[in-house]
């Protein structure tokens, strides 16, 4: 039978509108809570069996009548205000340990919430058993002092914890007194288990000091609480002893570990660098000291002359501290002066571009004897020595040759040998030529001639900071006045003082 299509959508309009008669009855289901479980169910171990305190752990939430959007878990405490949010469904934790005891159970409980956020009455719960860890620190010997230093040492150090870095409550120092003298110095996550420090004590005069704590490369001031922290007890003039260690979240204490050293008191304005070295250590050393002597300075003396010149430098020498910067910068720069004497160009000098950058910008002077030879002008001593060219050849100084001033001043040296080991030198752009040589030269066949060249002995640099003379002062003395040249250059040029 053929139905027509619009009686067949009469019919099924009727249909439509007399169900509508008859209303939906029921009722609405009410929400159902998630349920969570953790991965772990149960932890059965005791004695030295126990798990460290930093653990993994991991859960899962389901809901039966839509979907779990997160989750909060609550450490001991599962009061309402104690619970922490996640949408994470594992994480690390570092499970707290009662202060002052190796072991402890710990609750961790989870509860899942759902899109409604029911959370899950009941959730789920384990207690861990755990065991703490000793943590351990272990001073950085390539980052310490060496035996002797004036104002200024630096030391870093490592720490560890076992169960964890975020296990370590804190890392403490103390210097010559463990009972009263233990200061805490403060670390962040990103310190990644190394801290440094440098202390700073006033080492002009002797006896017990504060050393004020400058916290990392930088040279930052540590603050505690808007104070300056600083450490009791240093001994200037003596030897001491530094201590650190580290203390865990449950008060757990490391081994102390310990380093010495001897705080040299600062007495004068300028600082004596000894790089001289071989047998005539001692005769340079006497007569250099003597002349300044004479003129009122009585220099605090460093001695920086061990080590070997190997391929052309000698490493940097082992009586300064191994950490540059800050720490040998800012000893340097204690200094208003600085009176540098050695045998050979391959020596420490090499470094003073960098380790006299604070030294200079503070102010500072110098005067550099050191006997000049055959060197490749673009090394990077030369960008400290003001010197532009060498004298090449064989040259000669003879006994009795004057070195004159070619500035306004007074004091003649002469030469109290003939000397063949002696070049001239020139000083590079800006700078000035302060004394001159009587030069010769000797040609190929060994006879002596005349020489009209440049003819340099002492170059002052063009900031007027820098004296050098490059001739060893030993050979020229002449009338005895070496002390008025020094009283001439060093002290009236360059202000040197006590």
């Amino acid at each position: 039978m053929h139905i027509k299509p619009t009686l067949f959508a009469a019919i099924l309009l009727g249909l439509l509108f007399g169900s509508c008669k008859e209303p939906i009855s029921g009722n609405r289901n009410e929400n159902q809570a998630p349920s969570t479980n953790l991965t772990v169910e149960s932890i059965n171990r005791e004695g030295g069996f126990r798990l460290s305190s930093q653990i993994r752990i991991s859960w899962f939430g389901t809901d039966p009548d839509g979907y779990v959007i997160g989750y909060e878990y609550a450490i001991n405490d599962t009061s309402e205000g104690a619970w922490t949010f996640t949408t994470k469904t594992d994480s690390t934790f570092i499970l707290p340990i009662t202060p002052g005891q190796s072991q402890d159970d710990v609750l961790f409980k989870v509860r899942a919430i759902d899109n409604d956020n029911l959370r899950d009455p009941i959730g789920a719960r384990l207690v861990y058993p755990i065991l703490n860890s000793r943590p351990t620190v272990a001073i950085n010997r390539t980052q310490s002092p060496p035996d002797t230093l004036f104002s200024i040492a630096s030391f870093g150090w490592s720490f560890n914890d076992p169960d964890g870095l975020l296990n370590i409550a804190r890392t403490e120092v103390a210097v010559n007194d463990t009972v009263n003298g233990w200061v805490e110095i403060p670390f962040t996550e990103s310190d990644e288990g190394e801290l440094f420090i440098s202390l700073e004590v006033d080492n002009t005069s002797s006896g017990e000091k504060e050393a004020q704590v400058f916290l990392g490369r930088s040279y930052s001031t540590l603050q505690v609480d808007g104070n300056n922290v600083v450490i009791p007890g240093v001994k200037v003039g003596d030897e001491n002893i530094f201590y650190v260690r580290a203390v865990d979240a449950a008060e757990e204490v490391s081994k102390v570990d310990t380093l010495s050293w001897f705080v040299k008191k600062q007495g004068s304005k300028t600082l004596f660098l000894n790089d001289f070295t071989g047998t005539n250590t001692s005769a340079a050393l006497d007569l250099h000291l003597s002349i300044l002597q004479e003129n009122g300075i009585t220099p605090d003396i460093w001695n920086i002359n061990d080590g070997e010149v190997v391929q052309g430098r000698v490493a940097l020498s082992k009586a300064f501290p191994t950490v540059l910067d800050p720490t040998l910068k800012k000893t340097l720069a204690k200094w208003d002066h600085i009176y540098w004497i050695s045998d050979d160009l391959d020596r420490n000098i090499v470094y003073a571009q960098e380790i006299l950058s604070e030294f200079y910008k503070s102010g500072g002077t110098s005067f550099v004897n050191i006997p000049i030879k055959t060197k490749d002008l673009g090394e990077e001593l030369f960008n400290y020595l003001p010197v532009d060219s060498i004298g090449s050849g064989n040259f000669i100084i003879s006994k009795d040759s004057l070195i004159t001033p070619a500035v306004p001043l007074q004091a003649e040296l002469k030469s109290t040998s003939s000397r063949v080991d002696v070049l001239p030198i020139k000083g590079i752009s800006g700078s000035q030529t302060l004394y001159v040589g009587n030069y010769k030269k000797r040609n190929f066949r060994g006879q002596i001639q005349p020489y009209d060249g440049y003819k340099g002995v002492a170059i002052e640099n063009p900031e007027g900071n820098l004296v050098y003379f490059a001739i060893d002062m030993r050979y020229l003395n002449g009338n005895n006045n070496l002390g008025q040249f020094i009283q001439e250059l060093v002290v009236g040029r360059l202000g040197f003082k006590q």
